[in-house]
């Protein structure tokens, strides 16, 4: 009896192409490389995703859907404005500065093609519904006051996507505490009390 062949799941495949990613951008990235770190033979990334772009559309999409999971939802024994602090700076973690050209090359493939950019917004627009949770919270409970709560989210975004590049120059510090020390400089004049 032969052995019965090995399944992958689309997210070993992906966070796979992930890690590729990070260590050698995606314009050196190979459907080998990404099937080697997994164990699998390149023909079964084909046959699931068609071809490299079409794998690295699926890593945009997957994105896009997964961000409203990493941002999270406010809870109610803690000041949601530190909450959301911790949770923007928690999408910074273990990003080396090493990797980040990286980052920024995907971002560049992000403008340039019409499938990545629609996920690419998309991941913008689940950001920015997930930090006006938080400052919803943070106004409801009386941590916080803005008159303008969906521009005060896109500017916390603005500054998330801001902090990334500038990190990616200078790599001053730890991107989290980049990230920390910006998006709270941005709240501070609207925290009351």
């Amino acid at each position: 009896m032969s052995p019965r062949p090995l399944a992958f799941t689309d997210e070993q495949f992906l966070a796979a192409a992930a890690a590729a990613i990070a260590d050698v951008g995606p314009a050196r990235l190979t459907l080998a490389e990404v099937a080697g770190r997994v164990g699998a033979a390149p023909a079964t990334l084909v046959k699931r995703f068609g071809s490299k772009h079409g794998l690295l559309v699926a890593l945009a999409a997957h994105g896009a859907a997964s961000i409203e999971a990493s941002i999270g939802r406010p809870a109610d024994d803690r000041p949601a404005l530190d909450q959301l602090v911790e949770r923007i700076a928690g999408l910074g973690a273990g990003i080396l500065h090493s990797e980040m050209a990286h980052h920024v090359a995907f971002l560049q493939l992000d403008v340039a093609d019409e499938e990545l950019r629609r996920h690419a917004a998309a991941f913008a627009r689940q950001l920015t519904v997930g930090v006006r949770r938080y400052l919803t919270a943070a106004h409801r409970r009386g941590e916080l006051s803005c008159p303008d709560l969906t521009r005060l989210a896109r500017a916390v975004v603005t500054t998330y996507n801001g902090v990334m590049i500038t990190w990616a120059l200078d790599g001053a510090g730890t991107l989290p505490h980049r990230l920390t020390d910006e998006v709270d400089f941005l709240l501070t004049p609207y925290r009351t009390g």
